[in-house]
């Protein structure tokens, strides 16, 4: 994750070697904790979505633990 902003409701996720960043909005994010949103540091993983307007980010998952100590499903 590269940078999240709540308020704005998008982010950007930096995914791949020399790959262009992805563009993320919370719908994309999988719940956690009721809550759609990333930390900066978090590692996550995604499917990347490529078209004429952008990198897409989708079904993007923690790979760390939510509150509790669970991962996201």
């Amino acid at each position: 994750m590269k940078w999240f902003d709540p308020k704005a409701g998008v982010g950007v996720i930096a995914w791949g070697d020399g790959e262009p960043d992805a563009v993320v909005y919370p719908s994309a994010i999988q719940l956690c904790c009721r809550a759609r949103t990333l930390v900066a540091t978090e590692a996550v993983t995604l499917d990347v979505i490529k078209d004429s307007q952008g990198v897409w980010a989708a079904n993007v998952r923690r790979t760390g633990p939510c509150c509790g100590g669970h991962t996201s499903p």
